[in-house]
């Protein structure tokens, strides 16, 4: 059973929606350690902690709020469920990776550089309109950071 868009079931103009989302605000990941996984995100990606969030009646860390912008409450929301909690498993349904795009080559020069440096295993793939490095942070969830060359490349 294929995809068939709306557009060519209703009459012209009709079903159109009067709203749609700006774009994709941040994303919710679980770890199995807070304190570990905001120590490793603050570290490798330099991002601001915007909040965080203990569990109730302990000083231990439940949830880290993280962005690129200090001026944005969150890119990236941490929530721990657990050291023995199952990893992403590979070939299974849902999300298979996060992607922060970068200002530059030379910005993605410089995070290539940086993961080398802290030993976290890389692949590197040029898309054509972007060139992206993978790799996972140490609960195994997929991550990429990315340049997109500019249209008229």
């Amino acid at each position: 059973m294929g995809y068939t868009p709306v557009s060519d079931i209703l009459p012209s103009g009709e079903g159109k929606m009067a709203y749609r989302p700006v774009s994709i605000d941040h994303v919710n990941i679980f770890v199995r350690n807070a304190e570990r996984s905001l120590e490793w995100y603050t570290d490798v990606f330099g991002f601001h902690t915007q909040d965080t969030m203990m569990f109730p009646g302990t000083n231990r860390l439940r949830a880290a709020f993280l962005s690129c912008d200090p001026g944005h409450a969150h890119d990236i929301a941490l929530f721990e469920v657990g050291e023995e909690a199952a990893g992403p498993q590979k070939k299974q349904v849902g999300l298979n990776h996060v992607a922060w795009r970068m200002a530059n080559l030379e910005d993605l020069g410089e995070m290539y550089k940086r993961l080398k440096a802290k030993d976290v295993p890389v692949s590197v793939s040029d898309h054509t309109v972007s060139i992206g490095i993978y790799f996972s942070d140490p609960d195994g969830n997929g991550l990429e950071v990315y340049y997109e060359q500019p249209r008229s490349e």
